[in-house]
């Protein structure tokens, strides 16, 4: 039985130009006009612009500031999905716990959910004076925490201006950055450095330092150590390179998963 003309079969040919298209965009550095990817994909230039509406209408390309198509913000959702998918989980938590053995102090693993940021596990610092384990669960201060900001630095431009459309940047301490530019800022400073810091700015007397859990270029999760602000300064460069180590250990899947 024929499907309509659409295709032979179970292929659906509109569906197959679709993803081939949003494919090649994908392979652009900087992205295509309906003009170009009309003239790459044998396609009339009318058709081109049926497709690429179409995928714009459901997030999976947009219009950059040059007004070339880009990829948007659910095709990011795609490409994280696919990447937690293909990690164990497990690999995860085992540096989540060889975290907390070598630092001691309380530690967390966050990601981005459809459209949010999440805490997915902690562990509590075994000191007397600590921070207590953090619950799990999506949050809306991206921006005053260290494993947010690490997030949002690292995350597609389409996702970080949707997330911080609908997350106000409020002020939850007097060290909370609220400005936009200076907060842009800050994520531009994480990208160069590799990690990012919460200086009491989620709350008094608490500072982070989190860092990101990249495959292909992508962000797929930041672990992040929470201290007490006293002991935080004394330990900060510590806690950033044993941070920084058992990221890099956790990414060339060189744990053990064992409990």
């Amino acid at each position: 039985m024929k499907n309509g003309g659409e295709g032979e079969g179970t292929r659906i040919q509109s569906v197959a130009r679709a993803s081939q298209l949003l494919l090649w965009v994908a392979q652009q550095a900087h992205g295509a006009t309906a003009k170009e990817i009309a003239e790459a994909r044998g396609l009339a230039l009318p058709t081109a612009y049926h497709l690429v509406n179409t995928l714009v209408d459901e997030g999976l390309l947009t219009k950059d500031a040059r007004r070339r198509y880009v990829l948007g913000r659910n095709a990011a959702i795609l490409a994280q999905a696919y990447l937690r998918g293909k990690s164990v989980s497990e690999g995860l938590l085992a540096g989540l716990r060889e975290l907390a053995r070598r630092t001691g102090e309380t530690v967390y693993l966050a990601d981005w959910g459809e459209y949010d940021i999440r805490v997915l596990a902690s562990v509590e610092s075994s000191h007397i004076v600590r921070v207590a384990e953090v619950a799990s669960g999506p949050y809306a201060d991206g921006h005053a925490r260290a494993n947010g900001k690490v997030l949002l630095a690292y995350a597609w431009p389409e996702v970080r201006q949707a997330y911080l459309r609908s997350h106000p940047l409020t002020a939850l301490t007097p060290n909370t950055i609220v400005e936009p530019d200076a907060l842009e800022a800050e994520l531009r400073r994480i990208r160069r450095r590799g990690y990012g810091m919460d200086l009491e700015e989620y709350a008094l007397g608490v500072s982070c330092v989190a860092a990101p859990l990249l495959q292909s270029d992508l962000i797929i999760a930041a672990y992040g150590v929470s201290v007490p602000t006293d002991r935080f300064k004394k330990r900060r460069a510590e806690l950033t390179e044993q941070l920084l180590d058992v990221v890099a250990q956790v990414a060339a899947g060189d744990l053990a998963t064992g409990a």
